[in-house]
């Protein structure tokens, strides 16, 4: 796992939240467009970051898939965790503890969930994009932060 600060370099940087990442490997209502914004990010030489809560709360997305919808197969379930701890490998991480004051004042203020509040605290904290494909998050994000609805 790949840790950082909080950088002050020039590079291209985007913030994923959760509802992105989910994306990228399970075949959802706006997957393919989430696939071809990340693509065209990487291929812009973007250095894409999250929150490290990002792979527990992207792991338990496919659970429930598997395990509560049953729309995906113990095998594809696997399979879809390996790929998202490959890409989770593949991501700038940020601690929710070096960002968990401001998410905290975020969630409190702005009567949104921790978790949300830590990928909108990331992308304030680096002065970058939120990429989410979850349309409350980007609402509530708008005036904290720059935010891109994906999927919708």
């Amino acid at each position: 796992m790949k840790t950082v600060g909080f950088p002050t370099h020039d590079k291209l940087r985007a913030v994923l939240d959760a509802s992105a990442i989910i994306k990228l490997v399970l075949e959802e209502r706006g997957s393919a467009e989430v696939r071809k914004c990340v693509k065209d990010l990487l291929k812009g030489g973007y250095a894409l970051h999250t929150v490290d809560l990002a792979l527990v709360e992207c792991l338990n997305a496919v659970w429930k898939h598997a395990r509560i919808h049953g729309d995906l197969s113990l095998e594809e379930a696997e399979g879809a965790a390996k790929d998202l701890i490959k890409i989770y490998d593949a991501l700038q991480i940020l601690l929710a503890r070096d960002i968990a004051e401001e998410a905290f004042s975020i969630a409190t203020g702005h009567n949104v969930t921790i978790y949300d509040a830590l990928y909108i605290a990331a992308a304030r904290q680096l002065k970058v994009p939120l990429y989410t494909a979850d349309q409350k998050m980007h609402e509530v994000s708008k005036g904290l932060a720059t935010s891109m609805l994906l999927g919708f």
